[in-house]
């Protein structure tokens, strides 16, 4: 596929190398594909590169949809060849690389923090070398070193097995990522197939392969290949100063068991014929990774309600292993699930019509599994009027007479309760009283008598005088009113 370079749009410049110019490109997309791209615009051995990135766009679109998946997992591999109007290759469209490769640190001219690619050849600093350069990388602990080797190797193995050679390997042509680890490898377009006699491939300073050294092979191969896979082992498990630049397969030791160590004693050999496969390193890395890894493991899934309503809610059960967290994907819908929360399924509300899918993933891995398609139906328009309606008719209830009970209420069984005694009449007064008849009065009651007699007088005869003095006043307003003089 070709493109002609002024439909690209705005590009933006993202790196220089010796051999051309990488720019983001804004806005453009090859057609059924939403991969976001980078143009690399060749700027020297401009016809040889245009031939190399030729043949690797060709290969691409020579696989089936899965195999171009798989390879895309592991490879930012040339999409399409840029053009000038006369029809002059100047570049090619590759996938921009995830944000998942990059990490802030120092730029090496300014200083300031920027977002870079992490390159492997961050797994040979030591911790040192790392705070200098402000990489804002954990460290990365042993195993997630063999994964990521790993799948490097697997990687450079499936070009083999369909007859490729990567060519130029070195730790800054391949970026990584954590949780999960995984590898992307750059620069695929000086990839070439070992078909190609009059293939010319790069070599990148101290990655040399020693019958390239020695002249004694000018092609690069299969075996250069492992070769550099050996230096990339050694320099990722042995991290530290001059790890960069180190060759001896005895630096392994302690770092692999006898096995590996054998093997990469192999790989770095001056003989390319006693060498190791690329599979046979990758056997090695998968026997040694599987015995401690426990990627997310889905036992059971399965779409409850693949017909609703819009509106309803849709079921997902699951069986579900070695993963903490889980993400429903319908349509563009993403949806986090905590499966320590929900650990036999979920309900979700999709919003279109399409396919279902759940994601899984530990720290070693993810897994996606399609559920089927989930049909959402539209309910019928419907308009209720209040105005009219009806008014509910209650019928009138028929009178109850208690006197239809009677003959219920006498039928039913009497308890007959025994009558309470009557309390006696106690004379309390009388009772006092004869104790009183008994009793001896050592002393005379005082004469009460007299003295409210005289009380009495004393409060009548001041009442009387205040009731006189009353009645003159009144008489003399009477009279005054009268016009009668006072008398």
């Amino acid at each position: 596929m070709r493109v002609e370079k002024r439909s690209l749009g705005p590009l933006t410049p993202l790196n220089k190398g010796g051999l051309g110019e990488v720019f983001r490109v804004g806005g453009y997309h090859l057609p059924g594909d939403l991969a976001d791209l980078a143009y690399k615009e060749f700027t020297s051995r401009v016809a040889e590169q245009a031939k190399s990135a030729a043949a690797a766009v060709a290969y691409r679109a020579g696989l089936s949809p899965a195999e171009q998946a798989d390879l895309d997992s592991h490879a930012a591999w040339p999409r399409a060849l840029v053009e000038q109007p006369s029809g002059t290759v100047v570049g090619l469209l590759m996938p921009l690389v995830p944000p998942a490769f990059f990490r802030r640190m120092a730029d090496p001219d300014s200083g300031a923090l920027e977002d870079k690619p992490l390159e492997m050849g961050w797994l040979a600093a030591s911790a040192q070398q790392r705070a200098a350069a402000q990489v804002q990388l954990r460290d990365v602990d042993k195993l997630e070193r063999l994964i990521l080797l790993g799948q490097l190797i697997w990687a450079i193995g499936r070009l083999h097995k369909l007859g490729w050679v990567y060519g130029d390997l070195s730790l800054k042509n391949a970026v990584f990522a954590l949780d999960p680890p995984r590898v992307l490898l750059l620069d695929c377009d000086g990839a070439a197939p070992l078909s190609d006699h009059a293939r010319q491939q790069a070599n990148t300073p101290h990655w040399f392969p020693p019958e390239i050294t020695s002249r004694a092979q000018r092609l690069q191969d299969d075996r250069t290949d492992v070769y550099k896979l050996g230096l990339a082992i050694l320099r990722c498990m042995t991290p530290g100063k001059g790890a960069t630049t180190a060759t001896s397969p005895v630096g392994v030791t302690g770092a692999l068991d006898a096995e590996g160590a054998r093997l990469i004693a192999r790989a770095l050999g001056t003989d390319p014929g006693q060498r190791p496969t690329a599979r046979e390193l990758y056997d090695y890395f998968y026997r040694v990774v599987s015995a401690s890894v426990r990627p997310p493991e889905v036992i059971a899934a399965r779409l409850r309600h693949p017909f609703r309503v819009r509106g309803m809610d849709v079921w997902i059960d699951w069986q579900i292993k070695n993963a903490g967290t889980v993400t429903v994907i319908t349509g563009r819908q993403r949806i986090q699930v905590d499966l320590t929360q929900r650990p036999h399924g979920c309900a979700f509300r999709p919003a279109e019509s399409g396919l279902v899918a759940i994601e899984v993933a530990n720290r070693f891995g993810t897994l996606r599994v399609d559920l089927g398609e989930v049909t959402l139906y539209e309910l019928p328009p419907f308009l209720v009027d209040f105005d009219v309606l009806p008014t509910p008719q209650v019928p009138r209830l028929p009178a109850l007479s208690i006197k239809a009970l009677d003959q219920v209420i006498t039928g039913a069984p009497v308890v007959r309760l025994p009558e309470i005694p009557a309390v006696p009449d106690l004379d309390t007064f009388g009772l006092v009283q004869s104790f009183m008849q008994s009793a001896t009065l050592t002393a005379p009651l005082p004469q009460f008598g007299a003295a409210v007699a005289q009380a009495s007088a004393a409060v009548t005869a001041a009442l009387q005088a205040q009731a006189n003095q009353v009645a003159a006043s009144v008489r003399t307003q009477y009279l005054a009113s009268q016009g009668h003089p006072r008398s």
